[in-house]
């Protein structure tokens, strides 16, 4: 099973029991779905960088959860069609995982090269005789 990260905002106007009922309900479609969540982590009401449908707080919260792949489009087609959720994501962290070890490799890779490329014009080649002499016995 893949790890999957959602991130939710919620609309501010829910009660308390209303916000608990629905996260219920997606909780419930997760476990149906053979989902676990493995971690959860509920900002609460934050103020949004941007109005969205004219409301300027919402409500975040975040999980992470393993399923099969099968379980995400049942999840988002209910986040989706929700109105008391304003906006979601949900990233399958392993693949970005992957694509972030791959990038800093690539970085890694690059970097080696680019150190190699100056590491021999910084120090010039020793010329004929002057085996053995490093740049700073010379000064």
């Amino acid at each position: 099973m893949a790890l999957y990260e959602l991130g939710l905002v919620l609309t501010p106007d829910l009660e308390d029991e209303a916000r608990e009922a629905f996260i219920g309900e997606l909780k419930q479609l997760l476990a149906t779905q053979g989902a676990t969540i493995v971690k959860e982590d509920v900002w609460g009401k934050r103020t949004l960088a941007y109005p969205i449908r004219h409301k300027r707080e919402g409500y975040y919260l975040f999980w992470q959860f393993e399923a099969p792949g099968t379980a995400v489009a049942p999840l988002e087609y209910k986040l989706r069609l929700s109105d008391e959720v304003l906006r979601y994501l949900t990233l399958n962290l392993d693949r970005e995982l992957r694509r972030a070890r791959k990038l800093s490799a690539a970085r890694a890779a690059q970097q080696a090269a680019k150190a190699a490329e100056q590491g021999t014009e910084a120090v010039p080649a020793p010329a004929a005789g002057e085996v053995g002499a490093s740049p700073t016995e010379e000064a």
